[in-house]
């Protein structure tokens, strides 16, 4: 039976034969006693020639007895390879945190389509059916089927009841394939009391029906009592199998107090299966749920409370807090004044702020109100107190000018929202999953926070308010998407305000998400316009190079203040800047703004080593003109060869001398070249220049 009713329901032909099986089987071995039982049912459920059936054992750390245990087992596994089904089995040993994190893990990772668990009739009458199935019932990916033993492990008839509900026609399904594989009677009892209609679930119910041989025995009953548990169970003896159908995703204990299921559970003579299966929609859309369901590591109950427990320790400021606040802000403080980056990288390690932050998210996430304004009023602490130790640091030790680690941290763009995202997803996904050491989220978050909170004060020490500003903004940039990355993560594993939680108020947390989202929408409008912003720059320095500098990069473009206006440009090139480029620099910014700009330009010439064709060039020039100086020569050969010089000296060059200096250059470079010299005149002032004269 391969228990996926989007393939079942709606077709207009019987189910295949290939449809009544599962195709991977978990079965979690819990005791060697029950062993041979839980994989007898496990081979009646599984494909005969491609089903495989997954024997877990789960181990919680204790080496010796796990060892132990899967040799008190083995003998057993091989007496069901052994039989006549000859069933293919796997036995995998999960290492895991707890037993149903081990199931879970195991069904998601393998693609399950079943996990089969025992549980044991009580001597009192009462079946305890535990944490371990109620958690793997809420929060399965795939399908559960539990399966209550007996004094007798066979029997000879198959009873159902039905209500006409989703639940009713899985274990219709399943009644009817284990009575075909046994060659046994099956009995149909429509409960009445509470029966709910659906033409889809009639139809389906009926096809299974007819994939029954002719000859052998259905009967159908209709309990049409007030207390229907006692009616079944008058009819039910030792010998009868009794299947029912209970729904997923739901507090199964709750839902099985005091109804029919949970008596029949307790009260049937013989055994009892209770399944249950996700019914997923048909076609695209339903491979799609399905395959986010197999992806969702949804978190079990235990795994939830054992999240809140841990965030309301770690969400109040204690003294390993505050000195690690201090410890860390000051190591990132003198990263960034000695420009340090392995600094930086030591303060991120120490940092502690990933727990308040964490415990944030989870109070949001679950609607605790009191855990999330203690983990705020903590976070609001650390960052006071490391914003105060980079600013008097900054007093202290001051520098003239920012360092590139601090200009880093005082240009946020969209990238660095980018980097907050996806830091807030990595904290918490480690924090929910405990197999990811901590420490790595920890890191990730404090490379988003501390680095900018003491560029904050090293700006205000500085009195460098747009650094300050700069760097302010990229620290609510991240906080804001740090903590939404995590609130998404923990609603995605299954944390949400329930009534049962104590001190979950929906209501109450609603005015946080509202003041997330209005803080995360303004940093994204902001980041928008420094996103304009830098496309209007690069169009900016692009005009500049083609227009102003020609031969030149400007490689840096800040604008030091808004009012007035000022631009600071950093100009890179082999030749000196000229008077006349920085004119056009300041006419094309003037035009480009609409306003008088402020401009400062920074020349940043290259020196380059003489190569031989430039010594044949200078030879040339100082054969013709001896008493000159030659502070700059290039070549242009983007249309032909043009040489380009700077020549100084007392008296300006003559027609004849341009020409004969030309044609040497052209012979030295056997091509005909072009020459552009431009003339600085050399003044002589004193006795030298006297003497001069007199000659």
């Amino acid at each position: 039976m391969k228990f996926h009713i989007s393939q079942t329901l709606g077709e207009d032909s019987p189910a295949s034969e290939e449809d009544y099986y599962a195709t991977t089987v978990v079965v979690p071995m819990s005791r060697p006693d029950t062993a041979a039982e839980m994989l007898r049912i496990a081979g009646e459920m599984v494909h005969p020639s491609e089903g495989l059936v997954i024997a877990l054992v789960i181990s919680l750390g204790d080496a010796e007895r796990t060892n132990r245990f899967s040799e008190q087992i083995q003998d057993v596994i091989e007496a069901f390879r052994n039989t006549d089904a000859g069933h293919k089995v796997e036995v995998v040993t999960e290492i895991a945190i707890s037993v149903s994190r081990g199931i879970l893990d195991v069904a998601r990772e393998r693609g399950a389509d079943v996990i089969l668990l025992g549980v044991r009739r009580s001597t009192q009458g009462s079946v305890k059916l535990g944490t371990v199935v109620e958690n793997v019932i809420s929060t399965a990916p795939c399908g559960v089927l539990i399966y209550r033993s007996a004094i007798s492990h066979e029997f000879d008839r198959v009873v159902v009841p039905i209500d006409g509900a989703l639940p009713s026609v899985i274990a219709m399904k399943l009644g009817v394939s284990l009575a075909r594989q046994h060659n046994i009677p099956l009995r149909q009892m429509s409960v009445q009391f509470d029966y709910h209609y659906d033409p889809e679930h009639e139809e389906a119910i009926k096809r299974y029906e007819d994939r029954l041989p002719p000859k052998q025995d259905l009967t159908k009953t209709i309990v049409v009592s007030g207390q229907p548990a006692r009616e079944i169970v008058r009819d039910l003896n030792a010998d009868d199998l009794l299947v029912m159908g209970f729904a997923q995703k739901t507090d199964f204990e709750r839902h099985i107090i005091n109804d029919l299921s949970n008596q029949l559970l307790n009260l049937a003579p013989g055994p009892v299966i209770l399944i249950s299966q996700h019914e997923w929609h048909r076609g695209i859309r339903g491979t799609i749920e399905h395959g986010i369901a197999r992806l969702n590591p949804q978190l079990t109950q235990v795994e939830q409370n054992e999240l809140i427990w841990s965030a309301e320790k770690s969400a109040g400021a204690n003294l390993d807090y505050i000195v690690m606040i201090v410890l860390s802000a000051a190591l990132a403080t003198l990263g960034l004044l000695t420009n340090s980056v392995a600094v930086i990288i030591g303060a991120m390690l120490v940092a502690p702020l990933m727990s308040p932050i964490s415990s944030f998210s989870i109070g949001m996430a679950t609607g605790i109100l009191h855990l999330t304004r203690r983990a705020s009023v903590t976070l609001f602490t650390g960052v006071t107190l490391a914003l105060l130790i980079s600013i008097v640091m900054g007093v202290l030790l001051p520098i003239d000018t920012p360092t590139e680690e601090m200009l880093a941290r005082g240009s946020p763009n969209l990238l660095d929202a980018a980097i907050a995202l996806v830091s807030g997803w990595v904290a918490a996904y480690a924090t929910a999953r405990r197999g990811i050491p901590a420490a790595l989220a920890g890191v990730a978050i404090a490379a988003a926070l501390m680095p900018p909170i003491s560029t904050i004060g090293l700006g205000i020490a500085l009195r460098d308010i747009d650094l300050a500003f700069g760097a302010n903004l990229l620290f609510l940039a991240n906080i804001a998407f740090i903590i939404a990355a995590q609130y998404i993560t923990f609603l995605w594993m299954g944390m949400h305000p329930t009534e049962d939680r104590e001190g979950a108020t929906l209501n109450r947390s609603r005015a946080w998400w509202i003041v997330l989202f209005l803080i995360t929408l303004i940093v994204l409008l902001i980041f928008a316009r420094l996103g304009s912003q830098a496309v209007d720059e690069a169009h900016i320095r692009e005009r500049l190079q083609a227009e102003a500098f020609h031969g030149a990069q400007v490689v840096e473009y800040h604008v030091i203040s808004s009012v007035p206006l000022s631009v600071q440009l950093i100009v890179q090139s082999d030749h000196q800047i000229r008077p006349e480029e920085v004119e056009a620099a300041q006419k094309l910014i003037n035009e480009l703004y609409q306003q008088e700009v402020q401009l400062t330009i920074v020349a940043r010439q290259v020196v380059r080593p003489f190569d031989p064709v430039v010594a044949l060039i200078r030879e040339a020039l100082r054969a013709v003109f001896p008493r000159a100086q030659f502070t700059d020569i290039w070549l242009d050969e983007a249309d032909g060869i043009t040489l380009h010089a700077i020549l100084q000296d007392y008296e300006a060059p003559t027609r004849d001398q341009l020409e004969q200096a030309r044609q040497l250059i052209s012979q030295a470079l056997n091509e005909e070249a072009r020459l552009e010299v431009a003339y600085q005149q050399k003044l002589a002032v004193g006795n030298s220049a006297a003497k001069v004269d007199d000659g």
